[in-house]
């Protein structure tokens, strides 16, 4: 089957072409929907609390799968795994030694030494 056999002529749904019947048309399809327009209109309206109280269950579960999830991954994981020291994680990087060597110690480099040791001794 190709797309030109599935072809379906839009043309009459344009409500420019033949605006009476496009009108009776919408009329036609407004009473077919007004009995169950009437009783949807009788119904009581939820409250905010209704509307968010839906989302609990989906919520929950989700919480749940994703703590399933995050135990899974801590208990497979192995425990004596190496660490990353700061001179590895700044090579990686690309910042020099000493900006990593700060940052491990906690330590407010000055305005002077952050310079020399990010841009070097090129000035």
């Amino acid at each position: 089957m190709n797309i030109e056999d599935d072809f379906r002529d839009l043309a009459p749904l344009d409500p420019e072409r033949d605006s009476a019947r496009w009108e009776r048309m919408v009329a036609g399809v407004m009473a077919a929907a007004g009995p169950e327009l009437a009783r949807r209109e009788s119904l009581p309206q939820p409250g905010m609390l209704m509307l968010l109280g839906d989302w609990l269950r989906p919520t929950v579960s989700t919480a749940a799968l994703l703590a399933a999830a995050a135990a899974a991954f801590l208990f497979t994981t192995e425990t004596g795994a190496p660490t990353a020291s700061g001179s590895d994680l700044a090579d990686a990087l690309g910042y020099p030694t000493a900006v990593a060597d700060w940052m491990d110690d906690g330590q407010t480099p000055t305005v002077e030494a952050l310079v020399t040791a990010l841009e070097g001794d090129a000035r």
